[in-house]
């Protein structure tokens, strides 16, 4: 939160409003990074601190604590560009109110110092759902969209009952009623830990995953042909993740082997795996 807080103080257009949500530390860090700023701003800072229950739980918090019209959630590592309320708030006032959501870029840094500046579609209007999460296509996370806080309200926000891609949950949810804004323009920058959860354990991003696409299943978020080309590439992602970590082909072969099972290769990369689990 030492970047983050002070980029949203210094933008060009403040926020009316900032608040943290501490989702069950096992200390009280975040309350002295936020007091430390108390007296340094004339924007409300507002902390809270909850039991832990996930980060839809603690969005869910700061949406009911809200009091503005947009909404925007930034995740403690994060950092927003100098303009990036500014430039996307003066964009969706001058759309209709059918419209849910500005969403912008970002620059991924990592430790090592590398950075990566993404692409994302642009669009306007009406989204096929399944660009969605895609490589230069729709971002399914929160902190890339500049909410209209009544569209957040409206499908009853994050779902509680989600672990992991609760945010791009709630993206497919929005885009069955409403608009959204695409513009290829970085808003914020991502910095990215070594120790990042979901990179340590590959089961625990692999289950996750496939607990939020029976969701969107059941729900018909997505049609059942991007549910199977997704549970593929889920587990293709978890082969490539056990192979670097020199698991047994005994551990690897199933989920190699079922990956084909639940939908045909679609590159050269998926075609020689394809081919790999014929032959192990």
């Amino acid at each position: 939160m030492n970047r983050l807080i002070p980029s949203v103080l210094n933008q060009s257009l403040k926020p009316l409003e900032i608040i943290v949500i501490d989702d069950g530390s096992m200390d009280d860090l975040a309350e002295s990074i936020v007091n430390s700023y108390l007296g340094l701003t004339d924007i409300p800072i507002i902390f809270k601190k909850k039991i832990n229950g996930g980060p839809s739980s603690a969005r869910n918090i700061g949406l009911r604590l809200a009091k503005g019209e947009f909404i925007l959630f930034i995740d403690a590592d994060d950092e927003l560009i100098a303009d990036s309320i500014e430039w996307r708030q003066k964009i969706i006032e001058s759309l209709g109110e059918e419209f849910a959501s500005i969403y912008c870029s970002s620059i991924h840094s990592y430790e090592n110092k590398s950075e990566f500046t993404e692409k994302v579609m642009e669009v306007r209007g009406q989204i096929d759902s399944s660009l969605i999460g895609r490589k230069h296509g729709i971002p399914g996370g929160s902190p890339y969209h500049f909410f209209r806080r009544k569209a957040l309200i409206d499908v009853n926000g994050y779902s509680e009952s989600l672990k992991f891609n609760e945010d791009f949950e709630l993206i497919l949810r929005i885009a069955r009623k409403w608009m959204l804004f695409g513009v290829n323009r970085t808003g914020f920058i991502r910095h990215i830990r070594k120790d990042s959860w979901s990179r340590l354990d590959p089961y625990t991003s692999y289950i996750g995953v496939e607990s939020f696409l029976k969701v969107a299943a059941n729900q018909k978020l997505l049609n059942i042909i991007e549910i199977n080309k997704r549970k593929k590439e889920n587990k293709l992602s978890l082969v490539k993740s056990l192979l670097l970590q020199r698991k047994k082909l005994e551990e690897i072969r199933p989920y190699l082997y079922n990956a084909f099972n639940t939908a045909r290769p679609e590159n050269t990369k998926e075609l020689m795996l394809f081919i790999l689990s014929k032959i192990i």
